[in-house]
C-alpha cells in the first residue's frame, strides 16, 4: 500500500485523487479484458515454424495421394480434374508445379469438349503469372477471355483474378496517379464479385469486410467476420478471415488486436504449408517497430524462404525491400550482444581466476582437514581395535579366573583325599601298594587330560567358531578336525593358546608339556598349510572371534 499524505481539510483534492485511482484502475482492467495476449500465440507461431517440415512432408503426401489416384483415371475427364485439384494443391505451394500441371491440363484440351476446360486452363494461367509477377502478361490474357461465356463458377474466379491483379498493381504502383487507377479497377471487380458470390458463403463475407475496410467501415467489417473467424477450424478459411480481420484493426489503430489475428493468418498459412502468403511478412514489420528484433529476423527469413521456394516473386520483391533493414537491425543487436558478451567474458574470467585461487586455497585447508580426520579416525580405530582387544581380554581373564578357581578348589579335594589314601595305606603296614601308589603317574595323567579337556570346553565356550575359523586359512586338504569325543587336539590347542594371547613357544611347552622344539615344529608346518601369506597366518588367528 502507498503511503498517501492528504490534507484532511482539503476533501475535494482527496475525492478527485480517489477517482482518478478509480478510472486508472478501471481503465486498466477493461484494457486487460480487450487486449488479446500474443504471447502464447507468438509461442505457437515459433512452434509452427519449427515444425515447417512436418507440414510440408503433409503436403507433399497430399500430392503423391494425387498422382496416386490419376494412374488410376480412366477418361480424360477424371484426368483435368485430378490435374486442378493438383493445381489448387501446389498454386501457393510451388508456382512451378501448378505450371506444370496447367501444361498437363493443356495436353488434354483437344479430347475435351467445351470451352470452359480451356477458359478454366487460361485463368490458372493467370493465377500463376501474377504470382510471379507477370502483370501485363496476366492482363493480356484477362483481357482475351470474354466474360459472358464464361459459368457462374468460372465468372467468379474471373473477377477474382481481376480484383487480385489490379491489387498487386496498386501496391507496386510507382505514382499516386496509377495507384488510385489500379485501386478503382480493384474496386469496381470487387463489387462485381459481391454481385455473383452467394451472401451467405463465407468468400463473400471475407469480400465485404474487405470492400467495408476500403471505404472507412472497420467496426462493420470486425462486426461482420469476427465471430466467423474467432470459431473458425478450417485452416484455409482462417487465412484469409484472419487477415482480413487484421486489416480492420490496422485501420482502426489497434495494434494488439492487428498482430493478434496476423499472428492466426500467419499460423494457418504456414500449417496449411502455403508458401506465398503476406501475413508472417507484415507481422515481421510489426515486430520490428516493438523491438522484438529476433522474431522479426527469424520470421522474415523464413518469409524469404517460402517466398523463393515457391518462386513467388512479388513476394520475394516485398520481403527483399524489408529484410535488408531488419538484417541491419539484427546485426546491430548481434554486435551489441557480442559486446555485451566480450565483457562478461572478461569479468567471468577475472572471477574464474578469483574463484580458482579460492578453491586452490580451500582444497588445501580440506587437504589438512582430511588428513587431521583420517589421523583421528586411525586413533578412533586404534582404540576400538584396542577395546575390543581389551573386552576379550577381560572375558577371557574372568572365565579362566573362574575355571582356575575351580580347578584349584577340586585339585584340593583331591591332594587330600590322595593324602588321606597315602596315610591309611601307611598305618596299615601296606608298604608295597603304598609304594606303587607314589610311584604310579596314573593320578598325574589323569588329572592332565582332565585339565585339557576343560581347557577345551572353556575356550570354546569363548571362541565357539574356533575350529571352523581356523580351518578356512588353510589349504583345503591340510585343514585339521579333532578326532571323535575330543574337542581340541595338539595342533588346535597350541593355536588356541595363541589366540589367547600366548605366543611364546616355551611358555605353550610348558602347557602342553611338550619340548620347545616341538611346539616350534608344529608351528611352522602348519604355518606352511596356510591359504595365504604364511607369515600373516598368526596374526589372522588373531583376529577369530
Amino acid at each position: 500500500m502507498l503511503p498517501l499524505q492528504l490534507s484532511c481539510e482539503d476533501t475535494n483534492m482527496k475525492k478527485l485523487f480517489y477517482f482518478v485511482i478509480i478510472a486508472c484502475c478501471l481503465t486498466g482492467m477493461l484494457k486487460a479484458n480487450t487486449s488479446p495476449d500474443n504471447t502464447k500465440l507468438l509461442n505457437q507461431l515459433d512452434n509452427t515454424i519449427k515444425n515447417r517440415k512436418k507440414y510440408r512432408t503433409e503436403k507433399e503426401n497430399q500430392i503423391n495421394d494425387l498422382h496416386s489416384s490419376l494412374r488410376q483415371a480412366s477418361t480424360d475427364e477424371e484426368r483435368f480434374d485430378i490435374y486442378s485439384r493438383l493445381y489448387d494443391a501446389c498454386i501457393a505451394y510451388q508456382t512451378d508445379s501448378a505450371l506444370r500441371y496447367i501444361n498437363e491440363k493443356s495436353a488434354l484440351l483437344s479430347t475435351l469438349i467445351g470451352d470452359r476446360y480451356y477458359y478454366d486452363v487460361e485463368l490458372n494461367r493467370v493465377n500463376v503469372m501474377i504470382i510471379t509477377g507477370m502483370y501485363k502478361e496476366a492482363l493480356d490474357v484477362l483481357d482475351s477471355i470474354p466474360q459472358k461465356k464464361l459459368s457462374e463458377n468460372l465468372k467468379e474466379r474471373y473477377l477474382h483474378c481481376y480484383r487480385t491483379l489490379y491489387g498487386r498493381m496498386a501496391n507496386h504502383a510507382v505514382t499516386k496517379q496509377e495507384k488510385d487507377r489500379y485501386l478503382d479497377y480493384t474496386d469496381n471487380y470487387r463489387d462485381s464479385l459481391l454481385a455473383i458470390l452467394p451472401p451467405d458463403g463465407t468468400d463473400y463475407m471475407i469480400t465485404k469486410a474487405d470492400q467495408l475496410n476500403i471505404h472507412g467501415q472497420y467496426d462493420e467489417a470486425i462486426r461482420l467476420i469476427k465471430g466467423m473467424t474467432d470459431t473458425c477450424t478450417n485452416m484455409e478459411r482462417m487465412r484469409f478471415l484472419a487477415y482480413t480481420l487484421s486489416e480492420s484493426y490496422h485501420q482502426k489503430g489497434d495494434k494488439e488486436n492487428r498482430e493478434h489475428y496476423l499472428i492466426l493468418s500467419a499460423i494457418a498459412d504456414l500449417q496449411y504449408s502455403i508458401k506465398e502468403y503476406i501475413s508472417l511478412r507484415e507481422l515481421t514489420f510489426l515486430l520490428y517497430e516493438e523491438g522484438d528484433i529476433d522474431r522479426a529476423y527469424e520470421y522474415m527469413k523464413c518469409s524469404l524462404e517460402d517466398a523463393t521456394f515457391c518462386n513467388a516473386r512479388s513476394r520475394t520483391i516485398e520481403v527483399s525491400e524489408i529484410f535488408p533493414v531488419i538484417d541491419k537491425a539484427y546485426q546491430l543487436k548481434s554486435e551489441r550482444k557480442q559486446k555485451i558478451i566480450y565483457s562478461l567474458l572478461w569479468a567471468i574470467s577475472i572471477l574464474a581466476l578469483c574463484l580458482i585461487v579460492t578453491v586452490i586455497y580451500i582444497y588445501r585447508q580440506i587437504k589438512k582437514l582430511a588428513a587431521v580426520r583420517r589421523a583421528v579416525s586411525d586413533s578412533n580405530k586404534q582404540l576400538q581395535a584396542l577395546n575390543q582387544t581389551l573386552t576379550e581380554t577381560n572375558i577371557i581373564k574372568e572365565e579362566y579366573i573362574a575355571q582356575y578357581i575351580s580347578r584349584c578348589s577340586v585339585y584340593i579335594d583331591k591332594i587330600d583325599q590322595y593324602r588321606k589314601k597315602l596315610i591309611r595305606l601307611a598305618s596299615t603296614s601296606k608298604l608295597e601298594e603304598l609304594y606303587k601308589t607314589i610311584k604310579s603317574d596314573k593320578l598325574i595323567d589323569d588329572e592332565r587330560k582332565e585339565f585339557y579337556k576343560e581347557f577345551d570346553h572353556t575356550f570354546l565356550g569363548i571362541f565357539p567358531d574356533f575350529v571352523k575359523s581356523f580351518n578356512e586359512l588353510l589349504n583345503e586338504n591340510d585343514r585339521i578336525y579333532p578326532k571323535n569325543g575330543e574337542l581340541l587336539n595338539t595342533e588346535l590347542r597350541i593355536f588356541a593358546l595363541i589366540r589367547l594371547g600366548i605366543t611364546d613357544s616355551t611358555r605353550i611347552a610348558e602347557f602342553l608339556q611338550y619340548s620347545v622344539t616341538t611346539i616350534y615344529n608344529y608351528r611352522s608346518k602348519i604355518r606352511n598349510k596356510a591359504a595365504g601369506d604364511k607369515n600373516e597366518f598368526e596374526s589372522k588367528i588373531m583376529m577369530i572371534k
